[in-house]
C-alpha cells in the first residue's frame, strides 16, 4: 500500500495520514474553542500547495477554507453541519488528488 498523499492535523497536535469521511466527522465533532479550534488537510508533497482548513469560531459556527492555487481556487464557506462538511471536504480533497 502506498503512503497517503495528504495529512490531517489538528490544533491540539493530532496528525493522521490520509482522510476518510468518518475520520473527518469525528475530528470536526471534537473541535472546541479555543484549545482545539481548527484542523488542516494538506498534501505531504512540498510541491503541492492546496489545503483545507476547518475552523470552529468562538460563536460555535464552523467555517471551511478551500485553497488550490493550481486551480486558482480560494473560497470560504461559513456554516454547515459536521456531516455535511466532512462529506464536502472528502469530495474536494479527492478531486484535487485525482487531478
Amino acid at each position: 500500500m502506498s503512503p497517503s498523499p495528504y495529512t490531517v492535523e489538528t490544533e491540539s497536535g493530532e496528525s493522521y495520514d490520509g482522510i476518510s469521511e468518518d475520520l473527518l466527522f469525528d475530528l470536526i465533532g471534537e473541535l472546541s474553542y479555543p484549545d482545539n479550534s481548527f484542523l488542516t488537510v494538506e498534501p505531504q508533497a512540498s510541491e503541492n500547495q492546496w489545503y483545507v482548513v476547518v475552523t470552529l469560531g468562538s460563536d460555535k459556527r464552523l467555517e471551511v477554507e478551500y485553497r488550490n492555487p493550481a486551480r486558482r481556487e480560494h473560497r470560504v464557506v461559513a456554516g454547515g453541519t459536521v456531516s455535511g462538511i466532512a462529506s464536502d471536504v472528502t469530495v474536494w480533497v479527492s478531486s484535487v488528488v485525482r487531478n
